[in-house]
């Protein structure tokens, strides 16, 4: 024993081709389920080694970058957005993208509270990327609000 303490991260971009190939993974409602069945078989497997657990990694990052630029998996996006992209659509993919990712997180979140497995000093969480901003002129009442609602678009 070295004293590290595991944190598990459930998904980490890697969906199963499996599950894109026959229903296009996050941009379907079914992916919801199948997370839920993976993260309890997470929890029943590991839940008395691991205090830590991270839900999703960066679910901005990979639903914007993924399916509106397309500059990381999967890849997707309009032509208008990127002429490298073959498949997607940047108006839409997205928010389906992230709203199934915050179902999925709230479907795992409720299996974890549970999970016999799992103790009660246990954590989970979802590891966000936001951006931060500060206003521009310190004394301008409008920049301060600008700041707010920048804030609340991108970290609640």
């Amino acid at each position: 024993y070295t004293g590290i303490k595991p944190i598990i991260t459930i998904y980490h971009w890697d969906i199963p081709q499996v599950l894109d190939d026959e229903y296009g993974g996050f941009l379907s409602t079914r992916v919801i389920e199948d997370y839920r069945n993976y993260a309890k078989l997470c929890f029943e497997e590991f839940g008395e080694k691991v205090d830590t657990w991270i839900t999703f990694n960066e679910p901005y990052v990979y639903s914007v970058a993924g399916y509106d630029s397309g500059n990381k998996a999967m890849g997707r996006c309009s032509k208008w957005v990127n002429s490298k992209c073959v498949a997607g659509d940047s108006s839409t993919e997205p928010y389906l993208v992230s709203h199934n990712l915050l179902l999925a997180h709230a479907a795992a979140v409720e299996v974890f509270r549970n999970c016999d497995k799992i103790s009660k000093d246990a954590k989970i969480g979802i590891v966000l990327s936001p951006f931060w901003f500060e206003p521009y002129d310190i004394d301008s009442q409008a920049d301060k609000e600008a700041v707010e609602r920048a804030l609340s678009t991108y970290i609640g």
